[in-house]
């Protein structure tokens, strides 16, 4: 039995440890610091001067630890109420660091089924918190689309689809509708490239999902949810993107 050795003739087998820089410690230490004081959203930090005096830095590192904090939307700054802790939005936080542009097509395929898995897994949200003018704001996007034929079906489905997560009162969900133009325009030029012979025709409709949403049950909600997305199971809709 043979042991690799790491001479210097040969690349190093094993990379060397990264140091971490200043601002990656500090970042670390007021993520700890933030929790163990048990920091809550609307509360005022200590000023950078503070922070620099007992991490012992420079107010410089604090700034830029601190400016990856204000990227990620967790903290908010102005002259009267100083530095304060926001609530985190994990959908808003991705929009301030990634460009929708430039998803890749795999990346794009997730968020098309992500969307499908969040639809019909937030019925329970929408059973609890949906009113009667819920209902009628739906209706209304619905007959304003189908009798005035204002704006593009995918604007139609955006409004339709967006109010839904809206009903759902969770921040984080809604904050998922954001993305939803660019998963609709990334399924449309899906489509375009498969024959419409082989796309089934919808079960389910907007406005029979209004009607369950007002008068029916969670489970035939749900049910009728994934009937609406069924035209992309049963044409092996995601199979087919796999492949290309």
């Amino acid at each position: 039995m043979t042991t690799k050795t790491m001479g210097t003739e040969n690349k190093p087998m094993i990379k060397p440890v990264q140091k971490q820089s200043m601002v990656d410690q500090v970042e670390k230490n007021l993520r700890i610091y933030f929790k163990e004081h048990g920091f809550k959203p609307g509360d005022t930090l200590p000023t950078e001067m503070d922070l620099a005096e007992n991490m012992g830095v420079s107010r410089n590192v604090i700034r830029e630890a601190l400016s990856r904090f204000r990227m990620l939307g967790l903290i908010s700054s102005n002259k009267r109420k100083g530095i304060q802790l926001k609530k985190f939005n994990l959908f808003s936080a991705l929009e301030r660091v990634l460009d929708p542009a430039v998803l890749d097509a795999d990346t794009l395929h997730e968020l098309f089924e992500l969307r499908i898995m969040l639809e019909i897994g937030m019925a329970n949200a929408l059973f609890r918190n949906v009113t009667p003018e819920d209902i009628a704001t739906l209706r209304d996007i619905i007959s304003t689309y189908e009798t005035s034929g204002e704006g593009t079906k995918i604007d139609y489905e955006i409004s339709f689809h967006s109010y839904l997560y809206k009903i759902s009162h969770n921040e984080t969900l809604y904050g998922f509708q954001k993305y939803l133009k660019i998963v609709f325009d990334y399924v449309l030029e899906a489509e375009a490239k498969i024959d419409k012979n082989e796309i089934p025709a919808k079960k389910v409709n907007h406005t029979e999902l209004v009607e369950c949403l007002e008068n029916g049950t969670l489970s035939e909600f749900q049910g009728l949810m994934h009937d609406h997305f069924s035209t992309y199971f049963e044409m092996d809709f995601f199979k087919r993107l796999m492949e290309e």
